[in-house]
């Protein structure tokens, strides 16, 4: 299946600059509402410094390169916490690409986040910058899933591994399975270890597999969406311009009446802890609005009926500052917006609602951009 370029994609930007920084830490913030701030001023710092001295990194639509070019996946995987309490010595990400090179004695000429949400839209342009190649405007979710082989390049036949992990301590772990599902129970065994975050690399591909097998224009996305966001523009004009974006919907609006946190089981494979959030919605329909997490907003019910579900992605925008709210920033009696975004349309496949939906969460209902 060929990939479809985002809903709203407004066209490739050229380069990613020490200016555009901001945009592409608030965009990838867009693309992952479950993620607070606590990083951002020095992972901002490191990236606008690194582009500062070295320049602009290029941004490159993958049809742009050879189509036999070597290309290598890059993202942050592990503990938001202890990324900030163990902060990158600074190369961590380029010596995982290059192990990875000397395993296959290769030279690759581009690097892709493997999710272009969260620190890992921000940490390719860190191995690019480093490594001195461009960046691909492409990844592989569009958003933020909870396991390494939750990739359009997985549903596509392309292997997660050889992969490594690089920890800031300086050890690493190089991961080689014949079964994608394998590489997230053997990471999850050594991230503690590294210090409970690493530098990934994987998914080694050409850049023909990853016109087949990438999702299209996604850097390029989060740079838009986050110059939006940055604007601090009314509520309303806000969600508005966001919609010619990212195809955005609002649910509903209302105030936060509750936050629980729940005890049920979930499947021991996804790392979550699952809680909800309680919203009574104000003007429209006077719903009562529940939103249920997981390592990210997997459901929204609206008076008991699924509305939204995962693979959508739900976000919150706080009405009375005009930004967006994270998950760890909640209160009672914040007024917020939800919104949702839909997914790239690969997610909503059988194979990928097999994945990623709603089931996958132990929700048990049709989703309902497929009934």
């Amino acid at each position: 299946m060929r990939m479809t370029a985002p809903p709203g994609y407004v066209g490739a930007i050229a380069s990613i600059s020490a200016a555009d920084v901001l945009a592409l830490y608030e965009g990838a913030k867009f693309y992952s509402p479950a993620v607070g701030d606590a990083n951002k001023s020095s992972l901002t710092s490191w990236l606008t410094g690194l582009l500062e001295r070295n320049g602009p990194v290029s941004l490159r639509r993958v049809e742009g390169v050879a189509p036999e070019m070597p290309c290598v996946a890059v993202c942050v995987i592990g503990s938001g916490t202890a990324l900030a309490d163990l902060p990158p010595s600074g190369d961590e990400f380029a010596l995982a690409v290059q192990r990875i090179e000397r395993l296959q004695r290769v030279r690759f000429g581009a690097v892709y986040p493997l999710a272009a949400a969260t620190v890992s839209a921000l940490v390719p342009v860190v191995a690019a910058s480093q490594l001195g190649v461009p960046l691909l405007d492409a990844d592989g979710m569009g958003q933020v899933f909870a396991l390494i082989h939750h990739t359009a390049m997985h549903l596509a036949g392309v292997s997660a591994t050889p992969l490594v992990v690089q920890g800031a301590t300086g050890e690493s772990v190089l991961i080689e399975v014949n079964a994608a599902p394998r590489a997230d129970r053997l990471l999850r065994d050594n991230i503690d270890t590294l210090g409970g975050w690493a530098a990934l690399a994987g998914y080694p591909t050409s850049a023909s597999a990853l016109r087949r097998a990438a999702l299209p224009g996604t850097v390029s996305r989060l740079i838009n969406v986050g110059r939006l966001l940055l604007e601090r523009t009314d509520p309303d004009l806000l969600v508005r311009r966001l919609a010619a974006v990212t195809a955005c919907d609002r649910i509903g609006r209302g105030r936060i009446v509750e936050l629980e946190h729940l005890s049920r089981p979930t499947d021991v494979t996804v790392p979550a802890h699952p809680s909800s959030v309680v919203i009574d919605e104000i003007g429209g329909r006077l719903r009562q609005l529940r939103i249920e997490l997981r390592s990210e907003i997997v459901a929204v019910f609206a008076d008991g009926s699924l509305v939204a579900a995962a693979p959508d992605l739900v976000c919150l925008v706080d009405v009375s500052r005009g930004e967006l709210a994270t998950l760890d920033s909640l209160e009672p009696g914040d007024l917020l917006d939800v919104l949702v975004t839909p997914a790239n349309a690969v997610w909503y496949s059988p194979e990928g609602l097999a994945m990623v939906g709603p089931e996958s969460h132990g929700i048990h209902l049709a989703h309902p951009r497929r009934r």
